[in-house]
């Protein structure tokens, strides 16, 4: 029996990627979410995201990240790397900005899960004690 290089390559690539994932999850797991380093107030608790949960649900990159210019979202999805201070919410959504970094989480993320459910969709929290769990 003749060994195929190729496939035996192929075969572990793929295995490799189906064990430690795809290397489209750049991001931490599960990342903590505190408007209260940027905006210097705490009202409620810090959030959780479960980054990997959406990448899972087949979201793009481009569906919560953005950089528009004419209306148009110009991001260079090479870019979304762990700790490129530059692709943070925070480098754009500042206290001066016209949506502050709290108003852009609340809309993004309160904005995708109502549409899900509007479109009868499986979907995560809309109300804040679900994302701002007290400890």
């Amino acid at each position: 029996m003749k060994i195929n290089c190729r496939r035996v390559l192929m075969i572990t690539v793929v295995g490799l990627l189906v064990f430690t994932g795809s290397p489209l999850r750049a991001q931490t797991d599960k990342m903590v979410i505190d408007n209260a380093k940027v905006s210097g107030r705490k009202t409620r608790p810090a959030v959780t995201f479960p980054h990997n949960k959406h990448v899972e649900v087949d979201l793009s990159c481009k569906d919560c990240h953005h950089i528009y210019e004419n209306g148009k979202n110009i991001l260079d999805e090479s870019k979304l790397e762990e700790g490129n201070q530059d692709i943070r919410c925070s480098a754009c959504h500042g206290p001066t900005f016209r949506i502050n970094l709290e108003e852009a989480f609340h809309n993004q993320c309160m904005g995708c899960h109502t549409k899900a459910q509007k479109e009868k969709k499986k979907t995560g929290p809309r109300f804040c004690g679900e994302c701002h769990i007290k400890k």
